[in-house]
């Protein structure tokens, strides 16, 4: 008998024996198997998405407060400058336009076009954009109002044109209208724009009326006029120079521009719900309950009556014992995670304090989290319904394939590699879920084994890439996207980071009074880098600038910004090092504050000489009660002044050697004559030279100023 029969003759009989206890135990083990794996997939799904909602929520909410901050602190300027106009007298302006201007289209400004940003919805469900003009304000009387007798509040309203354009620019993206409305009727808006009802009368109007009722700059949601959008204002009084109440002046901001950010829409789940609360006594019982401010249904573009009133929501659960929970964390504004119903569904609530007694609240179906988990169950059993169907017929197919494999024995040797070959190809496309069958005790079952460790590691490794790449995105927003145009100096800065995040931050200020002819520019170092480095840094930069649009000294604005930032984090061990300059263009004089920060360098191309912008001060955030000096110094035409961050003279070479601030002097005096970009990537291109092969261990900053008359 030839020995393919009798291989034959064995693998039948052998084969007979799996294919029974297959049958008896096999199906019962391949369904515990799918339970556990169903188990297991649940379970890390809900462990990532608290994770990213936790992440993205915290990260949302600290920069809508950083948003409304600066809406706020622009408020305060557009409100100086009103009343500042309101004070004068001033001649009649070459042309007013008016809201009946606009709506019919007739006689408008030169530069009318229409808004890619400002659109409403018809009746009949189509969508018109508005006529807008930037160079323009549109004024409506309220009715009964004639125009002679506000005549000299008109040209005084116009003269304030320029600042509504300066303060939109500074909120592109955020902004809607610009108002100012007085108590004799007058209402001026900018961007010019058509859509005004007729019978508006703004002073009835609820933006108007809560500068008056409430404490909190922020009105409630109400519907705007113009383009039936839902709408938020903020808003403060103005006076006239006798100290008596003119009228309100507003920043109106859409809903849509909070809730619909990139970061926050890209980031969750479809069925996530995003909402904007406040705590505020429920008038029912008296309890502080979670008010509803805004939530996704307001950023739709529906047809809405501009005179209809936003009703007040309250955000329930039915488990009341967790939402009397999230309440407590609301009170302490501590941004945590919890699993709830909502809307009698089972989900997972995120929460963030954006500002004093307001929330970023994202609630998603725990479904949903888990719908990868219920498909891949219900592809299971699927699958375990075709194994018993097929172990049916079991022995006519094992003697089917032991027949085929007894004349192709070498199907046992490509069948793996097969294996493995696919097995690659899914991962490749992205299946970090993939595994291999290879069941042999030789070097094929090793690399099965070595490669069903690769998907778990690969997909770790790619969610930490995915964080980190959204926490660099929002940090990198932050820094300055352009160097300020200055008469009289050249100022060029930049940042590199050696991780994904860093804690090195360069920043341009200006006064609160926005003088042309003073800048601010501050260089700083937090401890350490990374995440941690890169939210302290953020933190640091919302104080800064906050408090520098605010009257006082540089070095007032140090120390008010040290206690702030000692308040979170003395006890962390956590701190940063400032160095912040103002350069006086107009009287030719640096003033700087030390906070614990390497001083900056002060060449003299014409007494070749360096001086160094020293000082004492210990860094933010070790000791609330720091104090800090100004210090200054006469600069002149040809001067160049160097501030930057440890990074660059600590830099190592594969010897050991130290970069050192001799070789920085040196850079600066050989580039003296050339522009400051020149300057900042001579001393960039040397640093990474000198490395040479070696990775960047620490973050690098720099800012060069150079006088140029």
């Amino acid at each position: 008998m030839r020995y393919r029969w009798k291989l034959l003759i064995l693998l039948l009989t052998i084969s007979l024996i799996p294919i029974v206890v297959l049958r008896v135990l096999g199906v019962r083990n391949v369904r515990l198997l799918a339970n556990n794996l169903v188990s297991e997939t649940r379970e890390h799904l809900t462990s990532d998405a608290e994770d990213g909602l936790r992440f993205l929520v915290d990260s949302y909410s600290a920069l809508i407060r950083s948003e409304g901050e600066k809406v706020e602190a622009l408020l305060m300027f557009q409100a100086r400058e009103v009343e500042r106009f309101l004070a004068q007298e001033i001649t009649q302006p070459s042309r007013v336009y008016f809201a009946e201007d606009f709506n019919e289209g007739l006689n408008v400004p030169g530069d009318t076009t229409l808004s890619p940003v400002h659109f409403r919805s018809r009746p009949d469900g189509s969508i018109e954009a508005l006529r807008i003009s930037y160079s323009n304000q549109v004024f409506k009387l309220a009715p009964g109002v004639k125009r002679e007798d506000v005549d000299a509040d008109i040209n005084r309203v116009s003269a304030v044109t320029p600042i509504y354009q300066e303060i939109s620019r500074r909120l592109t993206g955020l902004s809607f209208w610009h108002y100012t409305s007085l108590k004799n009727g007058l209402h001026g808006a900018y961007p010019g724009h058509n859509g005004i009802p007729r019978r508006l009368d703004p002073r009835i109007r609820s933006w108007y009326t809560a500068a008056f009722e409430q404490n909190a700059p922020w009105s409630d949601p109400y519907v705007d006029p113009e383009t039936r959008q839902v709408v938020i204002a903020a808003t403060i009084q103005v006076r006239r120079a006798s100290g008596d109440i003119a009228g309100v002046t507003a920043i109106v901001v859409p809903i849509s521009n909070i809730l619909e950010k990139r970061l926050l829409v890209k980031n969750i789940p479809p069925e996530t719900g995003s909402f904007m609360i406040y705590l505020e006594a429920n008038p029912e019982d008296g309890q502080r309950k979670a008010r509803i401010f805004a939530h996704e249904e307001y950023t739709d573009v529906v047809h809405r009556h501009w005179r209809a009133h936003v009703s007040k929501e309250w955000l329930t659960s039915e488990d009341k014992e967790q939402f009397r929970a999230m309440i407590a964390d609301f009170e302490i504004e501590k941004n945590n995670i919890r699993r709830m119903p909502y809307k009698e569904k089972d989900s997972l609530w995120a929460y963030g304090a954006t500002h004093s007694g307001a929330f970023l609240v994202l609630i998603t179906p725990y479904d949903e989290i888990t719908r990868p988990a219920k498909e891949a169950e219900e592809k299971l059993q699927g699958l375990i319904g075709n194994l018993i169907a097929l172990a049916r017929y079991s022995l006519l197919g094992a003697i089917i394939l032991v027949v085929v494999l007894a004349f192709t024995f070498s199907r046992t040797v490509t069948k793996p590699i097969e294996a493995l070959v696919e097995g690659a190809r899914r991962l490749a496309k992205g299946d970090f879920e993939v595994r291999t069958e290879i069941r042999s005790r030789d070097e094929l079952g090793d690399m099965g084994q070595v490669f069903n460790t690769l998907g778990p590691q690969l997909k770790e490794h790619y969610r930490m890439s995915q964080s980190l790449a959204l926490a660099r995105e929002v940090e990198q927003s932050l820094l300055p996207r352009t160097d300020p145009k200055v008469e009289g100096l050249d100022i060029v800065g930049k940042s590199i980071y050696c991780d994904e995040t860093g804690g090195d931050y360069y920043d341009y200020l200006y006064s609160g009074e926005r003088e042309e002819d003073k800048i601010g520019i501050v260089v700083g170092d937090v401890s350490g880098h990374g995440i941690e480095s890169a939210l302290l840094m953020t933190t640091v930069r919302a104080f800064l600038r906050q408090r520098s649009s605010m009257p006082g000294s540089i070095a007032e604005i140090v120390s008010d910004v040290n206690q702030e930032l000692t308040r979170d984090v003395e006890e962390s061990g956590r701190f940063m090092t400032l160095f912040y300059s103002q350069i006086d263009t107009r009287e030719k004089i640096i003033r700087w504050v030390r906070a614990g920060h390497d001083p900056g360098i002060i060449y003299n191309p014409s007494a070749d000489s360096f001086d160094e912008l020293g000082g004492e001060g210990l860094p933010l955030g070790i000791f609330k009660d720091s104090g800090y000096i100004e210090l200054k110094q006469e600069i002149m035409p040809g001067h160049i002044i160097f501030i930057g961050t440890d990074g660059i003279w600590e830099t190592r070479n594969p010897q050991g050697v130290i970069f050192g601030k001799e070789n920085l002097r040196e850079i600066i005096r050989t580039h003296a004559k050339e522009p400051a970009t020149e300057i900042i990537g001579a001393v960039i291109d040397a640093v990474e030279s000198f490395r040479s092969s070696l990775a960047q261990e620490d973050d690098i900053t720099l800012v060069v100023i150079k006088v140029e008359h």
